[in-house]
């Protein structure tokens, strides 16, 4: 018998374990399918756990008030003054919008929410097929018994083997993992407690050199040149921070993945394959840090499968050990 290349597309034996034309190597693709088709990677792997659930639920969470902020901003420019006595509109809104959000998302081919895909993890129904809308809305609906239950309903997802919330129950669906092939089995993921550590590192770095540069122009005398020049000076100082604030972990990581923090915790930032990420790549990841901080994705690491906050998945990238 013969099996087709994915690489090539060409047919060839199927007890070949690298392809003649294209050098693809088939023993990735063949232990995927072992995997998959292994009783144990059913049991123990197939069905999304607790602590992805909870994350992508506190994620999703923040989503949908950003939303209801900007409704009630809408509101109250156009409609009636929002007030701390009429706030509890927001609720009103958020409920509806918070259930909308969900059960579109489960509908299109993300299989789930923003948190959940992000988490790699989707809501299928019982034969692992995607939800339609009727069943998701059924799904986000019944929610509320997971809070009428004080929260009982949602800890059964940690109960295996199927893991099901309450409202997975009642609507016959299931959060499973999505099955997906490692890129490069070489790269040691950092573990995000190092990764903290070395933020904190060069954050104490980048202090340190703003405030050498603002005590060495304070060391100018202010009496020996003109005023105007003095306000150019002044200005100029609080530029210069900027320019070091901004650029100093895309200096340092575009040229060897690395800054004075990351060298002295042994890690590097690199792209998905493995490779030095470019100073644009860098910049762009630098500029999505405050997504991070304000969705509290920098707890994505101790979940994610490539140890990666938001900032690494949008711009494909990742921190390795060295």
């Amino acid at each position: 018998m013969q099996k087709g290349c994915p690489k090539c597309g060409r047919m060839i034996n199927e007890n070949t374990k690298k392809c003649p034309y294209c050098n693809y190597n088939f023993s990735e693709i063949d232990g995927f399918f072992r995997k998959v088709a292994d009783e144990n990677y059913l049991e123990n792997e197939k069905y999304a756990g607790f602590t992805k659930r909870l994350v992508a639920g506190l994620f999703d969470m923040f989503i949908v008030l950003i939303f209801t902020y900007f409704i009630l901003v809408a509101i109250n420019e156009f409609l009636m003054p929002i007030t701390l006595e009429n706030l509890y509109y927001g609720i009103f809104i958020y409920i509806p919008l918070y259930i909308l959000y969900h059960s579109i998302c489960e509908r299109i081919p993300w299989r789930g929410s923003l948190g959940k895909l992000i988490l790699g993890i989707e809501v299928t129904d019982e034969y692992e097929n995607p939800v339609t809308f009727p069943k998701a809305l059924l799904r986000n609906i019944t929610k509320i018994f997971n809070i009428i239950t004080l929260g009982v309903g949602f800890l059964l997802s940690a109960v295996p083997p199927q893991k099901q919330a309450l409202n997975d129950k009642i609507s016959h669906t299931f959060v499973i993992n999505k099955l997906v092939m490692k890129e490069d089995e070489k790269l040691f993921y950092a573990h995000p407690l190092k990764r903290l550590v070395a933020f904190v590192i060069d954050i104490f770095v980048i202090g340190l050199l703003c405030y050498g540069l603002l005590a060495l122009i304070n060391l100018i005398d202010p009496k020996s040149i003109p005023q105007q020049t003095l306000q150019m000076i002044d200005c100029a100082k609080y530029i210069l921070c900027l320019v070091i604030i901004l650029f100093y972990f895309p200096f340092g990581e575009s040229r060897t993945g690395s800054t004075v923090g990351k060298n002295f915790m042994h890690v590097k930032l690199v792209k998905i394959n493995g490779e030095v990420a470019g100073f644009i790549r860098c910049f762009a990841r630098e500029l999505i840090l405050i997504l991070d901080i304000v969705s509290l994705g920098f707890l994505l690491p101790f979940v994610t499968p490539k140890r990666q906050t938001i900032k690494d998945i949008l711009t494909r990238t990742t921190v390795i050990d060295r």
